[in-house]
């Protein structure tokens, strides 16, 4: 028995169905995901934002 993890399982499952349809699926999660690495990237105040509010309540 092959050890497959869960995420490539849902997408082998899901490419059964079609290989373009899954990533037609996924593509919007991806590109928030590499739209909110490259704002992070270009602008760090909106990487220590959220600690620092989260350091003012304590």
């Amino acid at each position: 028995m092959t050890f497959i993890p869960r995420m490539h399982r849902l997408l082998l499952t899901g490419a059964a169905g079609g290989l373009g349809q899954v990533l037609r699926t996924i593509w919007p999660f991806c590109g928030a995901l590499i739209f909110a690495l490259a704002l992070v990237t270009v602008v760090p105040a909106f990487s220590t934002w959220l600690p620092g509010l989260l350091m003012k309540v304590h």
